[in-house]
């Protein structure tokens, strides 16, 4: 390379940096024999929150009818009278009331036990387990969406928006990342709003130029891409009307109501990443918890209104995901250490509704943490094969069947 396309690479490394919170392409991969699948479902999203921190699955679904819950946590439990009762056995934390309409129209799940064998408490290497979807003990080095998504990129529609949107740079660049969509040879936009990335997108064109070396050109290309999908997330933003559908004043609320005004508008993009902090519930839980699963239930409800006001709701698979649960036990300093399995939930319109899997056994603690019942993977299977129609293999672990959780 000449010293003048050096400097010239170096000014367009510096200008990329002008623009981390709202794009980022990755490299070129391999070219990845495609396997043969039905045709993948591109206007079917998945929007995924990750409760980031670890959320203790025992004060969000609770046992309680369980004597052990009661007794295992003697300052944290929920009374009973407050729980919201999904049935005579499980119910939701009350700050979650806003998901009843859901769970009692039967477009909401719950999945319990979510776990895997040799679990790993710690923060980053259980949220990289759940990102790529790999055995205690592996390493991988991309996520399971992208090792799905690279494989069928080439049956894209023309209109498509990107691979994945992930909102909030911030959260981004925790641990974490980007979540289940790390991999190379993606389309993978990140942003804090549409406006803030058509404008910056407008800023990456001014300074564009031209060059012969292949390293200029994949950066030119790159551009490229960035402006075409500027220019349909304009379009977009442009032809929708706002939102009538109040979202809580709140960074998840926010950025579910900029999901929920894309999607409206007709984005096809088949995975949005959103994450809120503070589910690392140490000490002094019984308040902060609250507050949190208070923000999640009423996002997530406003988002399930605007989707049906808009006719799209059939559209969406709203799942949450988190590194791992917390302890059985409270600690005491009136909070909860990192423990193993959890339940999470799922919401669509296409969802089928209720409990899938098995509550974890409160009186058969494996090191006083909950023993898994429901390979976490399972429910990447069901989001695999029945929401997107893809029967290639992503995953390393074998004879696993997905969950059934998707109506036909």
């Amino acid at each position: 390379m000449r010293r003048r396309t050096f400097v010239q690479l170096c000014g367009y490394t510096a200008l990329a940096a002008l623009v981390p919170s709202l794009h980022a392409f990755g490299a070129e991969a391999e070219p990845v024999a495609a396997p043969r699948v039905d045709p993948f479902a591109w206007k079917r999203s998945v929007i995924l929150i990750e409760l980031r921190g670890g959320n203790d699955g025992m004060n969000t679904v609770i046992p309680y009818a369980d004597r052990a819950y009661r007794r295992l946590r003697p300052t944290l439990a929920i009374p009973a009278d407050q729980v919201l009762k999904i049935d005579a056995r499980l119910g939701l934390h009350p700050a979650l009331k806003a998901l009843i309409p859901a769970f009692k129209d039967g477009d909401a799940a719950g999945i319990l036990g979510l776990g895997y064998p040799h679990p790993n408490r710690s923060h980053f290497r259980g949220i990289d387990i759940w990102n790529t979807g790999s055995n205690a003990e592996e390493l991988l080095g991309d996520g399971w969406m992208a090792r799905i998504l690279r494989t069928v990129t080439a049956t894209a529609p023309q209109d498509r928006l990107a691979d994945g949107i992930v909102l909030g740079f911030d959260k981004t660049m925790a641990y974490g990342g980007f979540g289940p969509l790390l991999g190379d040879g993606l389309q993978t936009i990140i942003m804090n709003s549409p406006q803030e990335f058509i404008d910056r997108a407008r800023t990456v064109r001014a300074q564009a130029g031209s060059a012969a070396n292949p390293a200029m050109q994949r950066i030119l290309a790159v551009e490229e891409a960035i402006q075409i999908s500027a220019e349909r997330m304009a379009k977009l933003v442009a032809e929708t009307p706002p939102l009538r559908t109040p979202f809580p004043r709140s960074a998840l609320g926010g950025g579910l109501a900029t999901v929920a005004r894309l999607i409206a508008a007709g984005a096809v993009a088949p995975v949005f990443k959103l994450a809120i902090d503070g589910f690392d519930t140490h000490a002094n839980q019984l308040g902060g918890h609250a507050a949190l699963l208070a923000d999640l239930g009423d996002s997530v409800a406003a988002f399930r209104s605007a989707m049906q006001a808009a006719g799209t709701w059939d559209r969406c698979l709203v799942a949450t995901y988190s590194e791992f649960g917390r302890r059985a036990g409270e600690n005491g300093s009136g909070g909860t250490d990192h423990g193993t399995a959890a339940p999470h939930f799922l919401l669509g319109g296409k969802v089928a509704g209720g409990w899938h899997g098995a509550y974890p056994s409160l009186a058969k603690l494996e090191d006083d943490d909950l023993a898994f019942t429901t390979d976490f993977r399972q429910l990447y299977l069901a989001i695999a094969r029945q929401w997107w129609g893809y029967g290639g293999e992503f995953l390393s672990a074998k004879g696993l069947k997905p969950l059934d959780l998707i109506r036909a």
